[in-house]
This record gives C-alpha cells, sequence and structure tokens, in this order.
C-alpha cells in the first residue's frame, strides 16, 4: 500500500502562502477537499497543488482573454552592449 503525503491546514496555508484563515475558508466553501480528524484538518499535498494549479490556470487565463491588453516584449539589446538604461534605473555613484 502506498502513502499518500499529507498537510495539515498550517502547511496548507505554507503551500498555498496565505494565511490558514484563508485555507479555512476555501475549505468550508467546498473548494479545497479536507477531512476532519478529530480536532484537525488533514488535506492531500496533491489536493492542494492541484488548486494552485487550477487558479493559475485560470487567473492566467482572464489575464490573457482582457481586450486592449498590451503584451510587454523583451528588449533586443542588453544593458551593457549598447542598450539604455530605463530613466527609473540610475547609476551609483561611489
Amino acid at each position: 500500500m502506498g502513502t499518500t503525503s499529507t498537510v495539515d491546514i498550517i502547511g496548507a496555508a505554507d503551500l498555498m502562502k496565505v494565511h490558514p484563515n484563508t485555507v479555512l475558508d476555501l475549505i468550508h466553501s467546498g473548494a479545497l477537499p479536507a477531512a476532519r480528524i478529530g480536532r484537525a484538518y488533514v488535506l492531500l499535498t496533491q489536493d492542494v497543488l492541484d488548486y494552485i494549479q487550477q487558479q493559475i490556470i485560470n487567473q492566467t487565463a482572464e489575464r490573457m482573454a482582457v481586450p486592449g491588453r498590451r503584451i510587454r516584449t523583451p528588449d533586443k539589446s542588453p544593458i551593457g552592449q549598447g542598450a539604455t538604461r530605463p530613466t527609473w534605473i540610475r547609476k551609483r555613484k561611489f
């Protein structure tokens, strides 16, 4: 029988880079599957990672669908090879 990795509320919050109360809100809304074992919630690590991945996909799709969105292209010539610095970058005087 294989072992499945699990996390608690704090572990899920660390993975998601959010406050533990946000994880609880997601559990209570049904967006994030979890089981209550005694007093603690237990979540499968893969479920947390799947939720993060789905959020990345959805939010990226929303950003790409914005009409009139301008896409920045990288500068062709890197700094130091004849390119000019943006005005907000100033050379330090030592």
